[in-house]
């Protein structure tokens, strides 16, 4: 009696292992293949910036990244960054994410030309 209870529960197990298995091997069959992002910073001259035009600039608040918490939310801007004496322009995810860094002097809405 015990051997026929013992086979029974043997074979209950390796009968849910292989469902598992094929599960898990299912699951993983269905999983998209998606492209990186073209993560590069955009660089362009100052006279190609939009805040060159009528459209008014908005200014970086003080750099603190002990009370800065941004969205990973995507609305692009394009920021003005002033290293040392060179000045360059790059497109950020987002207005919080634009004035991540102290070198960040201002943004406007939109990506960088």
């Amino acid at each position: 009696m015990f051997i026929n209870h013992f086979s029974i529960s043997w074979q209950s197990c390796l009968s849910l292992a292989g469902l598992s298995v094929t599960m898990a091997l299912a699951g993983c069959n269905n999983m998209p293949n998606i492209a990186a992002p073209d993560t590069s910073p955009i660089h362009t001259p100052a006279i190609n910036h939009p805040a060159s035009s009528n459209i008014t600039a908005t200014k970086c608040p003080p750099f603190n990244p002990e009370q800065t918490m941004c969205t990973a939310q995507y609305d692009p801007v394009c920021v003005k960054i002033k290293t040392g004496s060179v000045v360059s322009y790059r497109t950020a995810g987002n207005a919080c994410s634009a004035c991540g860094t102290t070198s960040a002097i201002s943004y406007v809405k939109g990506q960088c030309p």
